[in-house]
């Protein structure tokens, strides 16, 4: 049952990621600050639900299951690898650095509150 639980909530989280990732390809920013903040707004909520939700089935669909459709490590690596190649090594350290570094906090900031 788990398998599930797991899946429907990160069926709902990935709808929701390729919604917003949608809506933000028609402003023209030259840096893919949208898979950033859903990768932070995604360490954030783990965070919280991880501190707050105490019921085994509640968490899986969150936590593992919407969190982890929303967030995506695949496409980051993939904006980072072409960053890299297109020899933007200033734009893909800062991507990489602000996504781990903000992202690790907004998770300890989560099971903080």
């Amino acid at each position: 049952m788990s398998v599930f639980i797991v899946g429907f909530g990160a069926g709902i989280g990935a709808f929701l990621r390729n919604e917003l990732t949608s809506l933000s390809q028609k402003i023209k920013v030259d840096f893919p600050i949208m898979t950033l903040l859903i990768n932070i707004v995604g360490a954030f909520a783990l965070g919280i639900f991880t501190a707050h939700i105490h019921n085994g089935s509640l968490l899986l669909f969150l936590g593992t299951g919407f969190c982890g459709g929303f967030t995506t490590y695949g496409t980051m690596n993939m904006e980072l690898s072409q960053l890299w190649f297109q020899k933007r090594f200033v734009r893909c350290f800062l991507y990489f650095a602000l996504t781990y570094i903000i992202g690790i906090l907004g998770f300890v900031v989560g099971i903080n509150l």
